[in-house]
């Protein structure tokens, strides 16, 4: 579902841009409000809770007791180091659970007979008992010409309030083509080459006067 969001709402930015004919990507970066929206809107419709972090509002939903966070990741090597600098995002990393519910909400389906379940490395981590729920942060790159990859994992606050990943997963990245096209080109390597075809053309020569 997450990725369903993120390709959604990637398709609609990535159009607006080149729809500007914008030599920047500022206006394509500012998705990342967007996203948060999308995700918060389509767990709601599905019965799931959300929480509104101080200063900036911003809506983050709750699934299973744990903040999820969809975020665009900036163009800079410490942006994901640099995420809780927003005093509004740091306040996430100390969202109290709600209040339990008589009926819970749930994203998974019951498995068919014989289908095999693998659990998620992120599993172990959101089950830690603590007074403060753990924020699942949904890493998206992106350039306006291509969706790049789409990553989570649970972010914890160091000492000096910097940004740790703990069981950093991929959960989308494209599939590209080119190595099936490859594979059926013969290598330089190997083979004997083609020599090129060389056609004389005749040309009609006209004696010179005198």
């Amino acid at each position: 579902m997450l990725v369903e969001i993120v390709q959604a709402r990637h398709s609609l930015a990535a159009d607006a841009h080149l729809v500007s004919e914008s030599r920047y990507a500022m206006g394509f970066g500012s998705q990342w409000r967007d996203l948060l929206d999308d995700t918060s809107q389509t767990l709601k419709d599905r019965g799931f809770r959300s929480i509104k972090l101080a200063p900036g509002g911003h809506e983050v939903p709750v699934v299973n007791d744990s903040l999820v966070y969809v975020w665009r990741v900036a163009n800079n090597p410490n942006a994901v180091r640099e995420f809780a600098a927003s005093p509004t995002r740091k306040n996430g990393f100390m969202a109290a659970p709600l209040d339990p519910t008589l009926w819970e909400p749930s994203l998974s389906a019951e498995p068919e007979p014989g289908q095999h379940v693998t659990e998620s490395e992120l599993g172990p981590l959101l089950r830690a008992v603590g007074d403060t729920m753990p924020l699942v942060l949904v890493m998206v790159e992106s350039t306006p010409r291509q969706l790049q990859s789409i990553q989570w994992a649970v972010a914890v606050l160091d000492g000096d309030g910097k940004v740790e990943l703990r069981g950093l997963e991929c959960i989308w990245k494209p599939e590209f083509i080119a190595a099936d096209a490859a594979s059926d080109v013969e290598s330089f390597d190997s083979g004997v080459p083609v020599a090129p075809v060389v056609e004389l053309q005749k040309q009609d020569r006209t004696p010179a006067d005198g």
